[in-house]
């Protein structure tokens, strides 16, 4: 791994975004399976809740900078990034905006309804019972 001093701060920011959106979508995709538990569920909608906070918050952050701080160091924007990402998940853990449990009952809804192919699957055998039947 590159020593982080010469990293830039966009440079930092990339890797950490790619590493979190990487590892949200993996929380996703392991959740929305029909093995995932319900706490799988809900921490990975809280995750993605935290990363959506987050951002925003790096974005306001972003415009209230002043011109003066062009010439920041790259620890000051590591401890930025680090308090952004705290205020996220303290926001998230809080649930006040309620997207992590609406996503939440949602994935639990799609888990819960039938697939095309146990459809298909009913399909054949109400035909096959019918006819046999007949």
């Amino acid at each position: 791994m590159e020593n982080i001093t010469n990293l830039t701060n966009k440079d930092y920011s990339s890797y950490v975004t790619q590493a979190q959106t990487s590892n949200l979508s993996n929380q996703i995709k392991k959740s929305t399976s029909s093995d995932a538990t319900d706490e799988e569920m809900l921490a990975a909608c809280k995750e993605f809740e935290a990363y959506l906070v987050e951002q925003v918050y790096k974005q306001v952050q972003s415009t209230i900078k002043s011109d003066s701080d062009e010439d920041d160091n790259p620890y000051a924007d590591y401890a930025y990034d680090l308090q952004a990402q705290q205020y996220a998940k303290l926001v998230s853990d809080q649930g006040k905006l309620g997207l992590a449990q609406q996503l939440y009952e949602s994935m639990k809804k799609q888990n819960a309804a039938i697939t095309p192919e146990e459809l298909h699957e009913q399909e054949q055998v109400a035909a096959t019972t019918q006819t046999q039947n007949a």
